[in-house]
C-alpha cells in the first residue's frame, strides 16, 4: 500500500517537473519572465488577501491593493519580516489548508512557524530537481546527504516520521547520515560510506564539507573516482578556497542551492558556487539596501510578499529590479555586529570577514563567535592537535583586519578552544551569539 501511494506521489512529481522545465526552456526573454512573474503573483496575493487571516489583517492595516499592474509596484509593499509572523501567530495559525508547520532552523536568529501542506513538499521538489537538472543530475540519481533533522525530533508520530524517511530514501536512492556528529570517528564511517554508495551527488552545510574535507586530505583520501557529479552546498556559506578544496576532493563541481524552510528552494547554481539562478517561475526576488527580499508566487500553502530573507548581497540593485540570478551572497544580516578599534572607534564587521581571514589557518576547524557584553569578541574554535596558540590566531585576525584598514587591540579578543562544533537544532554552525547588554543585541 505505502508503495503504491508512493509511486502515484512521483509519477505526478515527474510530469509536474517535466512542465516546469519546459517552461524554463521555452520562456527566455525577460519581458515574457516579467509578464508570467505578475500573473502568478496576482493569482497569490488574492487568494491571500481574501483567503488568509493573516493578510486579510496585512492588507487593510497598510492599505495594499487589490492586485497589481506592474512587478515594480511590489517594491511599494511592506516588508514581511520573522517578528511580523511572530506577532501575529495566531493570525497565521489559521491559514486554511494548513496539515503542518515548519520550524526556521536558527541561523536566521528567531526560531518561527509557517505553515505547509502538502503544496510546499511539491513545489520544493520540483524546484529543486529544475536546478539541479542544469548541473545533470535526474531524479533517482543515487544521494548521500549529510544533514540535520530536527523535524524528527519530537511531536507526535516521531517513529512513523522516521519509518517514512527510511523508505522514501530506499525508493529514491538516498543515504542520509547524521551532521550532529562530525567526530574522526564519524567522518571515518562517512568516508567509508560514500567509497561503498559512491553517489552521483552530494548535499550537505558547507561547515560539514569541511570538516570532511579535512579528515580526508589528513587521512589521504580521494573521492574522485567515484564517479559524482555536484557537490552542493546548502544553507550555510562555503568560501572559494573552501569550495576549490571540496572540488578537488570529489572531481566534480561544487555548487550552491540558495533557499529556506519557509520559502523552498529559491535558486541554483550550475558549475561554480555563483552566479546563482534564481527559479524565477515560484520566485520574485528584489533588494532593499543590500538585503534580499523574495515573494513566493509557487504553489504554497502560506504565500511570502516581499519578505526578508535577512540574506546580503554583495551589489547595489534598483528597489524595484526583480533579479534573475544573484552573483554573491554575503550571509546573514544578523552576522554583521559592531567592534571598538584601536583608537575607540566602533567598526562594522562581519563573520563572513572573520571566517575568511581566520581560515587561512588551515589547522582550525570550526569557528563560533560570542559578543560580550563588555565588548569583548570571544571566538570559539575546534582545531587540530597541531592548532596555533591565541596570540598566534589574533596575530593573523589582526593581519586580516589591518588589510580592511580596522586596527585592533589584543584585549579586545578572547579565545576558546572546543571539543565540539557548536551546532542549531538543525545540525547548521552556529555562528554568533550576542550576549544581552551589547549594542548588537
Amino acid at each position: 500500500m505505502l508503495r503504491a501511494g508512493f509511486e502515484i506521489i512521483m509519477h505526478d512529481r515527474l510530469r509536474r517537473l517535466r512542465a516546469t522545465e519546459a517552461i524554463y526552456a521555452a520562456t527566455k526573454e525577460p519581458a515574457a519572465i516579467r509578464a508570467r512573474q505578475l500573473e502568478r503573483l496576482n493569482r497569490n496575493w488574492t487568494r491571500a488577501w481574501q483567503e488568509i487571516p493573516f493578510y486579510q489583517a496585512w492588507r487593510a492595516r497598510h492599505s495594499l491593493p487589490d492586485a497589481i499592474g506592474s512587478l515594480e509596484e511590489l517594491a511599494d509593499f511592506p516588508v514581511l519580516t520573522k517578528t511580523d509572523i511572530q506577532e501575529n501567530a495566531e493570525l497565521v495559525a489559521r491559514t486554511p489548508g494548513a496539515t503542518r508547520t515548519t520550524l526556521t532552523g536558527g541561523t536566521s536568529g528567531l526560531s518561527t512557524a509557517f505553515p505547509m501542506n502538502d503544496q510546499d513538499a511539491r513545489s520544493a521538489w520540483t524546484n529543486s530537481f529544475v536546478g539541479r537538472g542544469w548541473g545533470g543530475v535526474r531524479p533517482y540519481d543515487r544521494l548521500f546527504i549529510i544533514w540535520g533533522h530536527s523535524h524528527l525530533f519530537g511531536g507526535r508520530g516521531v517513529a512513523r516520521k522516521r519509518a517514512v524517511r527510511a523508505f522514501k530514501d530506499r525508493m529514491l536512492n538516498v543515504r542520509r547520515v547524521s551532521a550532529y556528529n562530525l567526530d574522526d570517528a564519524s567522518l571515518q564511517r562517512i568516508a567509508a560510506s560514500l567509497e561503498a554508495f559512491r553517489p552521483a551527488y552530494i548535499i550537505a552545510y558547507g561547515s560539514s564539507l569541511m570538516h570532511l574535507c579535512a579528515h580526508a586530505e589528513a587521512a589521504g583520501l580521494s573521492f574522485a573516482h567515484i564517479g559524482t557529479k555536484r557537490v552542493v552546498n546548502t544553507s550555510e556559506s562555503i568560501q572559494p578556497e573552501e569550495a576549490r578544496r571540496v572540488s578537488t576532493l570529489f572531481g566534480c563541481p561544487v555548487v550552491n542551492e540558495y533557499g529556506m524552510s519557509e520559502a523552498g528552494v529559491i535558486g541554483y547554481s550550475c558549475d561554480d558556487l555563483f552566479p546563482i539562478r534564481v527559479l524565477w517561475h515560484d520566485y520574485i526576488v528584489q533588494t532593499r539596501e543590500r538585503r534580499l527580499l523574495v515573494t513566493t508566487i509557487g504553489e504554497r500553502c502560506f504565500p511570502l510578499f516581499h519578505y526578508d530573507t535577512e540574506d546580503l548581497c554583495p551589489d547595489s540593485h534598483a528597489r524595484d529590479e526583480a533579479l534573475l540570478s544573484l552573483s554573491g551572497l554575503l550571509g546573514k544580516a544578523r552576522d554583521v555586529f559592531r567592534i571598538v578599534d584601536r583608537n575607540g572607534r566602533s567598526q562594522e564587521v562581519s563573520t563572513f570577514l572573520f571566517d575568511h581571514i581566520l581560515k587561512q589557518i588551515q589547522t582550525l576547524r570550526s569557528l563560533h563567535f560570542e559578543l560580550r557584553a563588555d565588548g569583548v569578541v570571544l571566538i570559539k574554535y575546534t582545531a587540530a592537535a597541531d592548532a596555533p596558540d591565541p596570540d598566534a590566531i589574533f596575530r593573523r585576525l589582526e593581519q586580516g583586519l589591518r588589510l580592511e584598514g580596522i586596527e585592533v587591540e589584543r584585549s579586545r579578543f578572547a579565545f576558546e578552544r572546543i571539543e565540539r562544533p557548536l551546532q542549531t537544532v538543525a545540525g547548521k554552525r552556529r555562528t554568533l551569539q550576542v550576549q544581552a547588554g551589547t549594542d548588537d543585541e
